[in-house]
């Protein structure tokens, strides 16, 4: 007979689930699935809004391309990073990649937004009100926070501060990403002021948030 050797990630978990009864097991996967369903249900739902009118000339853009892209790729690697360190002896060096998707997102406005200086002068710089953009970068980026952090709960048990960094700069850059898809802001100026800057803050709030008294709420709601 040929023995199945437990992994040590798999026995921590055994061991771990056994200190809970199995009902208050069940309800926390309960809630961490409709946590993650919530957070995916959002940006679906949004995405089914009609796209913006000019999204076929945007789209011709390569600077519009790029930028979408790495804006995407903040939330991509985000997650990746996250997942890959729910096992124990992953390099943290994994969280570095969001951080230079972020760098790449924010050079990629501000050679948009030079470009459009040299073409337009001033003009570039025009300010457009749009508060909805802070309003749907918070409304599908807590959910999103939530759910990334219920998927990495051996990481923060490491890395606290940093996972929680992450996981909040990820998920509020997902909405920001689908804004430019469904609401158009005329330059990159007012893009780096009401997308860069609404998940700056986001993230920012929600990471003081975690580290202080508020937590105990989401670790009684998703056992962290």
């Amino acid at each position: 007979m040929v023995w199945k050797r437990v992994r040590t990630e798999e026995l921590i978990s055994r061991l771990a689930a056994d200190l809970r009864p199995r009902h208050v097991e069940q309800r926390i996967r309960s809630r961490r699935l409709w946590t993650v369903a919530i957070a995916i249900a959002l940006p679906l739902l949004a995405l089914g809004r009609p796209l913006r009118t000019d999204i076929a000339y945007e789209i011709a853009d390569p600077m519009f391309v790029a930028s979408v892209a790495t804006s995407a790729l903040i939330f991509i690697t985000g997650l990746l990073a996250i997942v890959m360190l729910r096992r124990p002896g992953r390099s943290r060096y994994w969280l570095l990649m969001p951080l230079v998707a972020l760098a790449l997102w924010v050079v990629m406005e501000l050679t948009s937004g030079a470009l459009e200086v040299v073409r337009e002068g001033w003009h570039a710089f025009g300010f457009e009100s749009s508060p909805q953009c802070p309003l749907f970068i918070g409304i599908v980026g807590v959910p999103m926070f939530l759910a990334m952090l219920s998927l990495s709960r051996l990481g923060l048990m490491v890395w606290r501060g940093p996972i929680a960094v992450i996981a909040a700069l990820s998920s509020f850059s997902l909405p920001a990403t689908i804004l430019n898809l469904l609401h158009g802001l005329d330059t990159s100026a007012m893009v780096l002021l009401w997308h860069l800057s609404a998940v700056v803050v986001f993230a920012g709030a929600a990471v003081v948030l975690f580290r202080q008294r508020i937590p105990r709420i989401l670790y009684e709601w998703l056992a962290l």
